[in-house]
């Protein structure tokens, strides 16, 4: 078979006997491929450069018995800047984590690829909002798999009984990441994470993660985000633990 060229994001890069690595890329119109990249882990390999996760490439790709393997690529975005903290590297760990547990055969390959681009993107430049990232990538990427509402802030069943009347009852239900189901549970939620999770829901892409919230509501909806989506994938994503026990 003559080679194809794509487009892909490496979401996961690993060691593969000796010196290759094996690298998963979340392409648009493939979904999620391995690519076998032979050789790259040698000294002065001209394809070690692009081997690297949450870049942005043009690939070259052969097909060999029903595995593809990587013949040229070149870089359209390095987001190398990830690597600049821990911060940037454990949302991004945990995106790619997302990635790996939902786009396999997904329908919505193309959605989740574009989100990717653009969460990769903004985690690499910009530092400071990698909480809202990992929030906005969260609550994206579930709604893309048709498993969010829109909340009406208007309606009396969402508002919470008490006295501030801009908090909101929210519930959730699913499994609970430990094979348990029908679980179901509620978090209250002051009116601006309601609204910011709408925000997240309908927005145009471009504009997903160029919002601003303060330090409260960046956490609240860490917290939410994190719960709902451990409910309806099946599995405890906990990866941004490691930042709060430092």
């Amino acid at each position: 078979m003559d080679p194809f060229n794509c487009r892909g994001l490496i979401i996961r890069s690993s060691e593969y006997k000796e010196k290759d690595r094996l690298l998963s890329v979340l392409t648009s119109d493939r979904g999620l491929i391995t690519i076998c990249a032979k050789g790259v882990s040698k000294p002065g390999s001209s394809l070690g450069c692009f081997s690297m996760p949450y870049m942005l490439c043009d690939f070259v790709v052969t097909v060999s018995h029903g595995y593809y393997y990587l013949k040229d690529a070149s870089i359209i975005e390095s987001n190398s800047k990830i690597m600049d903290s821990l911060e940037q590297m454990t949302v991004a760990a945990h995106i790619s984590s997302c990635l790996m547990d939902c786009t396999l055969q997904s329908e919505n390959a193309k959605e989740a690829y574009e989100l990717a681009v653009y969460a990769y993107y903004n985690l690499a430049n910009y530092k400071d909002k990698y909480l809202l990232i990992y929030s906005a990538f969260n609550w994206r990427l579930l709604t893309v798999a048709g498993l969010t509402v829109l909340y009406d802030v208007d309606a009396p069943s969402y508002k919470a009984s008490g006295a501030n009347p801009a908090r909101f009852m929210i519930n959730i239900s699913g499994g609970d990441g430990t094979g348990n189901q029908n679980r179901t549970f509620n978090r209250l939620l002051d009116e601006p994470c309601v609204r910011a999770l709408n925000f997240f829901a309908t927005c145009e892409l471009k504009r997903l993660f160029t919002s601003s919230a303060d330090r409260k509501i960046q956490e609240d909806l860490r917290d939410f985000t994190t719960d709902y989506l451990s409910m309806h994938f099946e599995k405890r994503y906990d990866a941004l633990s490691v930042l709060s026990n430092l």
